[in-house]
């Protein structure tokens, strides 16, 4: 299991949970709204770290620059 940060798409509320997976994203636990992961933190691709364009899929295998 693994503790990732995710964040409510109706409120924005910011929660941390164990999952088996980063696809078995829970509900909100102050709304009740669905969340999506939260990435935080510097973002490495296999060249090194993102270039700061804006422009990050949240992929870190193909990150062309998320500045994070």
């Amino acid at each position: 299991m693994t503790l990732l940060s995710f964040v409510c798409t109706k409120c924005g509320h910011v929660q941390e949970e164990l999952v088996r997976s980063p696809e078995d994203a829970p509900v909100c636990e102050v709304c009740g709204g669905a969340t999506r992961r939260s990435y935080t933190g510097k973002c490495y691709g296999s060249i090194g770290p993102c270039s700061g364009s804006g422009q990050c899929t949240h992929n870190c295998a193909t990150c062309k620059g998320c500045g994070k």
